[in-house]
């Protein structure tokens, strides 16, 4: 057998000494002159048809760049799985859960941005909502997503061997139902994502994620531009378990802001946005 290099060795951590220091640079260390500063304005309900946003109030504070809604932008859904593109960059047509993204800022300092989005009004028609997926899939249970019977995305079966014989060659069969609590990702480091233009119409992205190349195929897919024109940089990230492989509100508008001002706009998640 060839000997090993890598496996079984201890290798020197490149990064340790910046990170301990206190030198390395994450997503919301980075500053560009003449940014922007981002706000989202966020679903207090489960399940809602979006009548109308307001945006008028928000733009009149001092200092506010812009607002959108779900109506400003392209009508183009993502997601991880290819089966299952269900998700709009802000919501478009009703709010699916407690959190969903309706509308957004960008305004020239944080406290700015965060008058603007208290000045947001939207009128919703409350719907009937789902919070167990047994219920959810039972029918007549309120349909989350139009196009999705059952409010089941997708399905996948898998078969190993013969299982029926397996049961009956088995000593004792077990079934039994186990619940644990709820459980969420809680990295050190919150969502953060920097965006800017250059002369040519590139978007370049700086962003907390996990897989820059799902979050470049998929912010290029909301923007409703060619991949060619996205480049996603992925700075140091303080933990992420999953949490940030996906694409977020806050990566499209601040690319989105970014195209439409022709400055640097910045989206913190934080307990304000």
């Amino acid at each position: 057998m060839d000997k090993l290099d890598v496996v079984g060795k201890r290798k020197p951590m490149l990064d340790a000494l910046e990170k301990a220091t206190g030198r390395a640079q994450f997503t919301d260390d980075l500053i560009l002159p003449g940014m922007l500063f981002g706000k989202i304005l966020r679903s207090p309900l489960a399940h809602a048809k979006v009548l109308h946003v307001d945006l008028s109030e928000a733009a009149k504070v001092n200092g506010v760049k812009g607002a959108i809604c779900g109506r400003h932008i392209p009508k183009k859904k993502y997601g991880i799985v290819p089966m299952a593109k269900d998700e709009y960059a802000l919501a478009i047509d009703k709010v699916r859960y407690i959190g969903d993204e309706v509308a957004a800022v960008v305004a020239t300092s944080i406290d700015a941005a965060e008058e603007a989005i208290s000045k947001i009004r939207v009128n919703y028609e409350e719907l009937p909502a789902v919070f167990d997926p047994f219920e959810a899939m039972k029918p007549g249970a309120p349909i989350i997503h139009d196009d999705v019977p059952n409010n089941v995305s997708a399905t996948i079966q898998k078969e190993f061997g013969n299982v029926e014989k397996a049961f009956r060659e088995s000593d004792f069969l077990f079934e039994d139902t186990f619940e644990t609590q709820a459980v969420n990702h809680c990295p050190l480091e919150p969502q953060a994502a920097l965006a800017m233009v250059d002369h040519s119409g590139k978007v370049t992205l700086w962003s907390s994620t996990q897989i820059p190349f799902f979050l470049r195929r998929n912010l290029a897919t909301t923007l409703d531009i060619p991949e060619s024109k996205v480049r996603v940089i992925k700075p140091k990230v303080g933990g992420g378990f999953g949490q940030k492989i996906d694409l977020y509100a806050k990566d499209f508008c601040a690319a989105y802001f970014a195209m439409k001002t022709k400055k640097p706009v910045k989206f913190l998640y934080d307990t304000g946005c």
